[in-house]
């Protein structure tokens, strides 16, 4: 599997939830949307191949998304901060 490919893919679990990808290898509207967007907001961050890069440019530029993708960036967010604090 090629790095890019790679990429793609843990952009998709973050949008899933590295728990419940695991758990629940459903199709989620949001792993397209975020992959899609990410593309297009952030070119450099995922020829990077750095999942963290791509969430935090994702992240500064949440406004920018569209609700579903925005909806997973939120929690994505919401999961840094909470990991911060520990």
């Amino acid at each position: 599997m090629s790095r890019a490919a790679r990429v793609v893919l843990s952009l998709g679990a973050i949008v899933l939830g590295m728990g419940e990808a695991a758990a629940a290898p459903q199709a989620d509207p949001g792993k397209k949307a975020c992959v899609q967007e990410a593309r297009r907001l952030c070119p450099a961050e995922m020829k990077s191949l750095s999942r963290k890069k791509v969430e935090a440019c994702m992240i500064t530029k949440i406004e920018q998304t569209s609700p579903v993708c925005h909806a997973a960036m939120l929690r994505i967010k919401a999961e840094r901060e909470a990991a911060a604090k520990r």
